[in-house]
């Protein structure tokens, strides 16, 4: 697979950037509206934590040879949308990773709920389960910015301490309530799994895949540090992790 680096936009600085082989799967999936199909397409490679810049200039990254779980999910879903074309696939790719322009650390999406946030804003993301099941999450969502003070990076540190005071509440569906709302899930549907740190929002995403009257977590998993299919369903994953005291799930708007 290729790796592309880009500081901008340059539609026409390569021939391709979507790789050859995925260009069947995007349009076996949008024919079929199943995203997963594109998903199947990595397989196997290694799971790539830090992907993204650590600082300022930011680089805007482009790297199909692994992925980590939002990777792995923001690449799928503009894949998805690119309808195999580059320049809308990096636009894609923008949009779900970048709260706004220019291009920098400080702009970046660098929680899972401010992504959420931002699709459900503009109509790409609904969030499937009812907010009856869901129940207020306890959190103070600071863990980047007490990561980054000590650090002498060039990130203009009260831009994300704002985009921290930003994210607002959160709710969540506890693990113990999945098999109560599994009837509202479907395949391609998102799922984030909420961290039992007080400091943070998600500690894990991947996509769901429904077989045989299961649930399956697709995903890059860092268990096991590849791209692959959960062993177990979604329901005994989230015993196996106690870590994750509950999940959101979202569903893309694949149509378009």
């Amino acid at each position: 697979m290729k790796v592309w680096v880009f500081l901008l936009f340059p539609f026409l600085a390569f021939s391709q950037v979507i790789p050859a082989v995925v260009i069947p799967r995007i349009q076996a999936a949008r024919e079929k509206q199943n995203p997963l199909i594109i998903a199947e397409q990595f397989y196997g490679l290694p799971y790539a934590s830090h992907a993204l810049s650590k600082e300022n200039p930011e680089k805007f990254v482009v790297d199909f040879s692994g992925f980590d779980c939002v990777t792995f999910v923001e690449n799928v879903w503009s894949l998805y949308r690119s309808k195999g074309i580059d320049s809308i696939f990096l636009r894609e790719l923008e949009q779900i990773r970048y709260a706004r322009k220019p291009i920098s650390y400080e702009n970046r999406n660098h929680y899972l709920s401010a992504t959420f946030l931002q699709m459900e804003e503009k109509g790409l993301f609904t969030q499937v389960i009812p907010a009856s099941y869901r129940v207020l999450a306890v959190k103070k969502v600071d863990f980047l910015s007490q990561f980054l003070a000590p650090k002498k990076w060039m990130i203009v540190l009260p831009a994300i301490q704002k985009m921290e005071n930003d994210l607002g509440p959160m709710t969540y569906v506890p693990s113990a309530s999945f098999s109560q709302v599994s009837s509202f899930l479907q395949s391609g549907d998102v799922i984030a799994f909420v961290s039992k740190r007080k400091d943070l929002d998600y500690q894990h995403v991947g996509f769901i895949r429904q077989h045989k009257g299961q649930f399956y977590l697709v995903h890059a998993s860092q268990d096991r540090q590849k791209l692959c299919q959960s062993v177990e369903s979604i329901s005994v994953y989230l015993k196996n992790h106690p870590s994750m005291i509950g999940f959101n799930v979202f569903r893309p708007e694949y149509a378009k």
